[in-house]
This record gives C-alpha cells, structure tokens and sequence, in this order.
C-alpha cells in the first residue's frame, strides 16, 4: 500500500515537472559582428527590437579607424552617436547581441551629400537620402542557420 501510494506521488510530481518546462526551447542570444562606414560628420545608428550592442567578445577587437579623427563617440547598450572632426571617412566594427536573425535599425546622418552604411554577413544598409539630419529605419539580416 505504502509503495503505490510513493509511486503515485512520484508520477503525479514528474508529471507536474514536464508540465512546468516550456514545450520549446528558447532561442539562444548570439553575438553577430556588424560593419560601419560613414563620410557624415555626424552619424547614430539605434536599435529598435530587445538586441543590444555588446564589448566585442574573447579574442576579438573593436575597431575605429576615422580619417580625420573623431570629435567624440558614445556607445550604449542601445545606441551609438559619433561626430567627427570633418567630414572624412569613418570604418568601425561593432558586436551586437540577439535571439533574432532580423536586426531593427534606426540609421541617421548629419549631411545631406553623406552616407551611413551597415553590413552584417547577408544584408547591408545604406542610408544616402539626399535630407539633411534624416534618420531612416532600416532592417538588417543576420548570420541565417
């Protein structure tokens, strides 16, 4: 009597186990690396969706190469700003972190004649719309599996 009545306690607390743990796994947040080039003297790239920019991982760099130099550069979880001194050209890579293959974008630039461009391994963004201060929402394909 004691060991049916162990055994149904046991079946009815596994059964409450299974029942508690999600039918799908959730997906894994990754680190993508995304190239940046600009000729603005001013340029902000904004992410729209729950990814995150992130310090690039181990073994890894960040890199800023700006022609003329940079006047000053901010980087937040959510957003990037950097003015440059004039309007040379500016490359970087950036690192950002996502359960999505789609990557939601803000791109803006500082002169009309400028351009702000953003890559990933299959897509690239190019923000050239001829509108001083225009800010241009874009999308961005990640790394597909």
């Amino acid at each position: 009597m004691i060991k049916a009545f162990v055994f149904a306690a046991l079946s009815a607390l596994s059964f409450n186990l299974l029942a508690a743990a999600p039918a799908t796994p959730e997906a894994e947040e990754k680190v993508y690396e995304l190239e940046f080039e600009t000729d603005s003297n001013w340029t902000s790239i904004e992410i729209r969706d729950d990814a995150v920019f992130v310090n690039a991982p181990a073994g890894e760099s960040m890199n800023i190469t700006a022609k003329d130099g940079l006047r000053s550069f901010t980087i937040s979880p959510k957003k990037i700003h950097l003015r440059s001194r004039t309007r040379g050209l500016v490359n970087m890579n950036l690192y950002v972190k996502t359960k999505n293959n789609v990557l939601g974008l803000t791109i803006c630039k500082g002169s009309p004649s400028s351009f702000t461009q953003i890559k990933s391994e299959q897509a690239k963004q190019k923000n050239d719309l001829k509108e001083k201060d225009h800010c241009e929402p874009a999308a961005l394909v990640l790394k597909l599996f």
